[in-house]
């Protein structure tokens, strides 16, 4: 199930989507093995698979802009009311778009695949962001494995 953010300010939702980053081929001997993992064939990665955020109208339903990146975006993504939309690659890129355009604001390589939740907050006054890189998952590190790192990023 996809996850959705809502932009309250703009009435917008944004959803990840990820490509078919596997594909799946049937073995000439299927052979289930106990305790393996069974997938009925041969499976081996892809290098054709990619991602989208894509922001939809909320009171329309048509698409308003579309993020592409050349990895799935296993990442949340993180709405706010200042118009920013916060959200990671498998590349290592933390992005951050422009709500009403998703034009990159930014972009910031953590080292690693970035495939959490990224949260925000303020303390008197001071708004943070706080980003996780490194192994999302067993499945996910086939292009750039790294140490899990947090980054806090404070906003002027």
């Amino acid at each position: 199930m996809a996850q959705l953010s809502i932009l309250s300010a703009t009435c917008l939702l944004s959803e990840p989507w990820i490509g078919a980053p596997r594909f799946t081929y049937a073995a000439e001997t299927v052979r289930y093995i106990p305790g393996k993992l069974y997938m009925g064939g041969i499976t081996r990665l892809s290098d054709t698979g990619h991602g989208w955020i894509t922001a939809i109208d909320g009171s329309s339903g048509k698409i308003r802009w579309r993020y592409r990146s050349l990895r799935p975006v296993a990442a949340a993504v993180t709405t706010t009311s200042g118009n920013v939309v916060f959200s990671g690659e498998l590349t290592g890129d933390f992005i951050v778009l422009d709500a009403q355009s998703g034009e990159v604001l930014y972009r910031f390589n953590a080292g690693g695949p970035i495939g959490a939740g990224i949260i925000t907050y303020q303390i008197d006054g001071t708004h943070y962001v706080s980003v996780m890189s490194g192994r999302p998952s067993g499945f996910w590190v086939d292009k750039n494995p790294s140490t899990p790192t947090v980054f806090l990023f404070a906003l002027p």
